[in-house]
């Protein structure tokens, strides 16, 4: 592999090449490596586990910071809300049972979300790939 690479010294280079001369064995086996090196040189860039480098760097870069601008939108347009909501004159009581809505409703989302996680983490399956 040395001497594919270029990274022998001049007298081991003819010595490879003294040994090539004479046997047709390690022709063989030189045009064996030359190809596979091809080979390999021909493949696109992909990471570890067989995916694009920049699925990689989408999955860690992109994506939080979409949650994070997501997730502040969010925070302030429910805060903005609800401060309109609370200095608007309608009635107290109505106020109470839009909020009392909101809130069971909100309260039963997490839970269902909370237990979605919670069976995702112990589910013993959920690495396994088809």
């Amino acid at each position: 592999m040395r001497f594919l690479d270029g990274e022998l010294s001049t007298d081991e280079r003819a010595r490879v090449e003294e040994g090539l001369a004479r046997s047709t064995e390690l022709q063989r086996e030189l045009a064996i490596f030359r190809s596979m090196q091809e080979d390999l040189a021909s493949l696109p860039e992909r990471a570890a586990n067989g995916t694009s480098v920049w699925v990689t760097v989408n999955r860690r870069l992109t994506r939080p910071v979409g949650w994070v601008l997501l997730v502040t939108g969010f925070v302030l347009w429910v805060g903005y809300g609800a401060w309109v909501f609370a200095t608007s004159p309608v009635n107290p009581l109505e106020k109470l049972a839009v909020g009392a809505l909101a809130v069971g409703f909100l309260i039963l989302l997490a839970a269902a979300i909370l237990d979605r996680l919670q069976e995702w983490r112990n589910d013993p399956y959920r690495d396994v790939e088809r």
